[in-house]
């Protein structure tokens, strides 16, 4: 049976995934809640009681998106996802982003740089908070809605680069530093480098454990576990570094991610 143009104009219009309206909302819900506090310390001013509640809350924007975006198409199940997987999967993600930033200072020290703390753990209340908010606030949206998407218009491997850089581009509303009041465009610029290549990593693990949300949890915690952003006055060689390994196991995890979506030369010959 051949379409004709009858046929096509009486075929049913596609149905929106509702990616876009969700990375539009993800960031407009964080960026609402987060300007408060930010323009406050762009004044070089406390913020107020509610600016500070606010920020808190607008960790959770990915996740608020996914629920206004899911809820009417009754989709909230899928929003939060598996979570059974081996127990080995969810170590392997907490403590890949130290293994990253460990790394990075090794190779700094082999050339003679000066390392300092090997590790830059949690040091106050708001950075403790973070290591469990923010996981539990951005997860459900960006790998429990957003990547099953991604993946579906773009493919295993631009699906979580693009992923990456949307979450990149979310972090906006925390680029300004409380304690200078100046927005921090060098670590917004790193931010949108690295996460796109840390986005790869975790759907790397995220697949190998059968998209297991404990997994995808367990890796953003750990991302807030060890942050090298810490470190006073971390040299931009030991930074480059960071990149170059990062990088280097980002390309390994695309490589892995396209074969895993490349079909089978025996399933490219059933499917003719």
């Amino acid at each position: 049976m051949s379409l004709t143009s009858e046929s096509i104009d009486r075929a049913p219009p596609r149905v929106s995934d509702g990616l876009t309206a969700y990375c539009a909302l993800a960031c407009a819900v964080t960026w609402a809640l987060a300007t408060p506090a930010a323009v406050a310390w762009s004044h070089r001013e406390a913020p107020s009681p509610i600016a500070v509640g606010c920020i808190g809350l607008s960790a959770f924007g990915p996740l608020l998106a996914a629920l206004a975006i899911a809820g009417p198409r009754r989709e909230l199940r899928r929003v939060f996802g598996r979570w059974r997987t081996n127990p080995a999967w969810i170590a392997l993600a907490l403590v890949a982003p130290a293994a990253v930033h460990v790394t990075a200072a090794a190779l700094y020290a082999a050339i003679g740089g000066h390392v300092g703390a090997w590790l830059h753990l949690p040091a106050t209340s708001e950075q403790v908070a973070a290591l469990v908010v923010f996981p539990l606030g951005e997860e459900f949206g960006w790998r429990g809605f957003a990547y099953p998407r991604m993946v579906d218009r773009h493919g295993a491997v631009k699906g979580p680069l693009i992923l990456g850089l949307v979450w990149g581009l979310w972090h906006l509303a925390y680029g300004v530093s409380p304690a200078s009041g100046a927005f921090e465009l060098r670590e917004f610029g790193m931010g949108l480098v690295e996460l796109p290549m840390y986005s790869l990593l975790i759907a790397w693990a995220f697949e190998r454990s059968n998209r297991s949300m404990a997994v995808a949890i367990a890796f953003h915690a750990g991302a807030h576990l060890d942050h090298l952003e810490r470190a006073p006055d971390v040299a931009l060689g030991l930074h480059a570094l960071h990149m170059v390994v990062l990088a280097a196991l980002a390309i390994a995890a695309a490589r892995s991610l396209a074969r895993g979506a490349s079909p089978s030369p025996g399933r490219r010959q059933s499917a003719g």
